[in-house]
């Protein structure tokens, strides 16, 4: 059983610092009400006699938490052995390599969530995740059932003509999710056109046609609006990746990570792309891992080294950056990168095609890395094109500001 042990009961220590610090908590107290000064002061007793209580004090207490600690150690055991053997064994198992402290509460904690049903021992939380699965509607009965209204959006009814306001909805028919938007004919008791995003198949269509027009009471118009998402179907999506800068401003606080770092690469794409048009950028951090550049963070000072940057690579796009600051503390520092290049890439209906990855040797090996990630996670098309900027910082500059104004126009 992991177990970590409490210290034995020890004396007190008295030192000058204990007893300066105890005198000026009696001068504070006077202090504090100047005209009742005598009065507190006949109150109080003397530096030694504080020393002489906590003496006394400090053995009593700390035998009283081993005590305490014991009886929960004999509790939890208790309850350990109200199990069959082979959970016995399996808890016993999961217990000397749970990120939990080796203490007599957390494993009291453990066990009780066991014996809930919160924890199933053969798959612990740290080690298992349950699957996250889309919530689907494969064989709908009424419109309502499969697709439910998120808000409405200004779109055009064809080319040319003023936008107007059509009806937004979303569903899952299980082969992904769908966006609907519900688009009114520019007639009076004209036909209802819904314009289809996502992946669906034809019948598909037609049920999304046949449930519609129950819905409606009249004619719909079912039009599947297909987005080419490679380069040679025409779809454009840039990617910049650019690594840290060890010049940073030092304002106090959180800031966006495009305003806190102030290297020579990032003034060149603050000039070149002051409004942030021409790619959709990210950064790659020794603290902060893979991020939106947009996300905000604080001064800092950490090195990418070469045993990071495997840990890094290892992690995945799964693990959180940064790192929880001891084992013991839940993973619920940071983010990952899959959270952040879904976010940027809108959850893969609009995967990128174009990807500049600018910084140094290690920060160019992460990058590219994690570049495998994002194809496996439809993040990036399969043909996107992949520019590598790594050499001297007066080359980079340049051909950083070339691949941005290539951009222009897109």
């Amino acid at each position: 059983m992991r177990f970590a042990k409490w210290p034995k009961p020890t004396a007190y220590v008295e030192t000058a610092r204990k007893r300066s610090a105890f005198a000026a908590k009696r001068r504070r107290e006077r202090e504090k009400l100047p005209l009742f000064a005598d009065m507190i002061a006949a109150g109080q007793h003397s530096v030694d006699e504080e020393m002489a209580r906590r003496a006394e004090w400090r053995p009593d207490q700390q035998q009283r938490l081993r005590d305490e600690r014991a009886s929960v150690w004999r509790r939890a055991r208790a309850r350990l052995f109200a199990f069959p053997e082979t959970t016995r064994r399996t808890i016993r198992r999961i217990w000397r390599d749970c990120p939990y402290p080796a203490d007599p509460y957390s494993f009291a904690d453990l066990l009780h969530q066991i014996r809930v049903g919160r924890v199933n021992p053969d798959r612990p939380p740290w080690k298992f995740h349950a699957r996250v699965k889309a919530r689907t509607t494969p064989d709908p009965q009424r419109f309502a059932d499969a697709f439910k209204r998120v808000g409405q959006r200004m779109v055009e009814p064809a080319p040319g003509l003023p936008a107007i306001e059509a009806r937004q909805y979303c569903g899952n028919l299980g082969n992904g999710i769908l966006f609907l938007d519900a688009v009114p004919s520019m007639l009076d008791e004209g036909d209802v056109t819904i314009r289809v995003r996502g992946v669906c198949t034809n019948a598909d269509i037609t049920l999304i046609g046949r449930l519609a027009s129950e819905a409606e009471r009249r004619p719909v118009k079912v039009v599947r609006v297909d987005v080419p998402q490679t380069r040679e179907g025409g779809f454009s999506h840039r990617l910049l990746i650019l690594a840290c800068s060890a010049t940073k401003r030092h304002d106090p606080g959180w800031m966006p990570a495009w305003e806190r770092y102030d290297g020579p690469l990032w003034q060149t794409w603050r000039a070149v792309d002051p409004d942030r048009r021409l790619a959709r950028v990210c950064f790659l951090s020794a603290r902060y891992g893979f991020r939106a550049g947009d996300s905000p963070i604080e001064d800092y000072d950490a090195r990418l080294t070469s045993d990071l940057a495997e840990r890094l690579i290892a992690g995945g796009m799964t693990t959180r950056w940064p790192r929880p600051p001891s084992p013991g503390k839940p993973d619920t520092y940071g983010s990952h990168p899959g959270c952040e290049i879904a976010s940027l890439a809108y959850h893969g209906t609009r995967p990128f095609t174009n990807v500049a990855l600018v910084g140094g040797g290690l920060y160019i090996k992460v990058m590219r890395a994690f570049l495998e990630g994002f194809r496996e996670m439809r993040c990036l098309t399969p043909d996107a094109e992949v520019t590598e900027i790594n050499a001297g910082i007066g080359v980079m500059r340049q051909r950083l500001r070339s691949w941005l104004e290539a951009g222009r126009g897109r």
